[in-house]
């Protein structure tokens, strides 16, 4: 019995032992007047049986709760007739009704609570199956703007490309968000060129980055990553995105790659810095909440869900992320990367 148990159940039964001690020492009293020649004997007799009674008392009570004990777990894991029965078996007749609706109320929580897993699972593969479908559209529209890009002005090839990045965001972000809801996600890990890896986001951010008058300077070197590419390039995108997105159209705009080794973090590290449109101090704590907007008029277009998602991914791969921002002279974010 451990320390903790007994010391329970001598609270439990505080007001029975002590009891016991009253009626104890009312026959201790008698048998003092009664026998005074074998009053001694009487005694420690009486002692020895009121103290073995107590410690067979609380035995039997510990070996009673432990029972009971598993039969209230084994009936809330599963609210079934039998163990339903066993628990009323085990409290009594007398609250045989309690136990009843309380077995009816579980059952109808559980049902309910599977069918909102059914429909999950059928949502998160309907959203999946429909991120997958949609994508064909967006690899069509992209290979006609490629090939008809000579047959429309600057200005609408622009607009469309923006359209199609958008859009093509927006789904990568279904997509991932679909996919960090799962229970288990798989990440395949190998070794990423991350120069490389930031010139196809450029690449494919290009048309957007060329609307928004937004140049791209680039110090990355090849410092040696291990991670989810898929997941990589996601986590980039949205932070170009957003870098375009809120970008100063009243000053030549940029953002500014560099690599390099921190040496007091003992990470490699990953810099992206702007020099748009910043986010307040008030709001900077609370930029990778899920939903959140902030109160800056520049991020009222926001959904609130990138930086969210950006946060996950990070969290999920095991890359550091900082940021700091002074509102109107730009935003910095720096992702580090563990040395594996």
């Amino acid at each position: 019995m451990k320390p903790g148990t007994c010391l329970n159940i001598l609270k439990e039964s505080r007001f029975w032992i002590l009891l016991f001690g009253i009626s104890d020492a009312f026959f201790i009293f008698l048998a003092w007047v009664a026998y005074p020649e074998t009053f001694r004997l009487l005694v420690g007799i009486m002692i020895a049986f009121s103290i073995a009674s107590i410690i067979l008392g609380m035995l039997y009570t510990w070996k009673k709760q432990e029972n009971q004990d598993k039969i209230f777990y084994d009936f809330f894991r599963e609210p079934s007739l039998e163990h339903e029965s066993e628990l009323i078996k085990t409290t009594g007749e007398l609250h045989k009704e309690k136990v009843n609706y309380l077995a009816d109320k579980l059952r109808m929580l559980n049902d309910q609570l599977d069918g909102a897993r059914l429909q999950t699972i059928d949502y998160e593969e309907f959203i999946e199956s429909w991120v997958h479908e949609i994508k064909t559209p967006i690899s069509l529209a992209t290979l006609v703007l490629e090939n008809r890009k000579e047959e429309m002005s600057q200005l609408v090839y622009e607009r469309l490309e923006h359209a199609r990045i958008s859009i093509s965001d927006d789904v990568e972000q279904i997509l991932f968000y679909a996919r960090l809801q799962a229970s288990h996600v798989d990440y395949r890990l190998e070794s990423i060129p991350i120069r490389l890896c930031c010139k196809d986001v450029m690449l494919e951010l290009q048309a957007l980055l060329d609307e928004k008058k937004v140049k791209v300077v680039s110090q990355v070197g090849d410092i040696p990553i291990v991670s989810d590419k898929k997941a990589l390039q996601f986590i980039l995108t949205q932070i170009f995105v957003n870098a375009a997105k809120y970008s100063n159209v009243e000053i030549d705009s940029f953002i500014w790659l560099k690599t390099g080794f921190d040496s007091l973090k003992n990470r490699y590290y990953l810099r992206i810095w702007d020099n748009g449109m910043g986010v307040l101090n008030s709001d900077l704590p609370f930029i990778f909440d899920k939903g959140f907007t902030g109160d800056s008029p520049s991020l009222k277009q926001s959904t609130g869900i990138g930086l969210y998602l950006v946060k996950k991914l990070c969290d999920e791969l095991q890359i550091g992320i900082e940021v700091e921002s002074e509102y109107g002279k730009g935003f910095v974010i720096q992702l580090l990367f563990p040395i594996l």
